[in-house]
């Protein structure tokens, strides 16, 4: 019988994030320079996120304080994409980069497995792609991100190989 595949219904945040930039000051050590320049935004506010799709509804909470680098477009595409700072893609980053960070405790504990990694690999995709389309990002620019954004994580082999004996 042919599977249903699984699409983002809503994704809404409780309260709105607060974004900020993470400021590098003159006593900042070369260390907490390096790392400010590598992660330059924080999370302002805790957030709760439900996700919401055709086959399940669950919650993640994002604490203040969580840092993330932004949306990682290559450099050559920044004239077409935009840049990995752009304010349409700072959310979905911040959403996907957590989602990435924390895979194994969200599969684990809060999807009780219900998914494999490669769906879940999938599914975080589809919510980049359904927050950036919110933010107002047009269907074409938000299907391309989306897939170049799950063929990075396809072959980000490293990033997956804690999952690999789950199934």
């Amino acid at each position: 019988m042919f599977k249903k595949k699984e699409k983002v219904s809503d994704v809404i945040f409780t309260p709105n994030p607060q974004v900020r930039v993470r400021a590098i000051n003159s006593s900042d050590s070369n260390n907490v320079i390096l790392n400010k320049k590598k992660y330059p935004f924080e999370l302002n506010n805790s957030i709760k996120i439900d996700v919401i799709t055709t086959k399940r509804k669950f919650e993640i909470f994002i604490l203040k304080g969580y840092i993330w680098n932004g949306a990682d477009i290559p450099r050559i595409f920044w004239r077409i994409i935009g840049s990995r700072t752009d304010n349409d893609f700072l959310i979905a980053s911040m959403v996907h980069d957590y989602l990435l960070d924390f895979k194994v405790y969200i599969l684990n504990e809060i999807l009780k497995n219900q998914i494999s990694p490669r769906e879940y690999r999938r599914l975080t995709s589809l919510i980049f792609r359904h927050i950036i389309k919110k933010q107002g990002t047009n269907t074409i620019k938000a299907n391309v991100m989306a897939w170049c954004v799950d063929i990075f994580q396809m072959f980000n082999k490293r990033g997956w190989k804690c999952l690999c004996r789950m199934n």
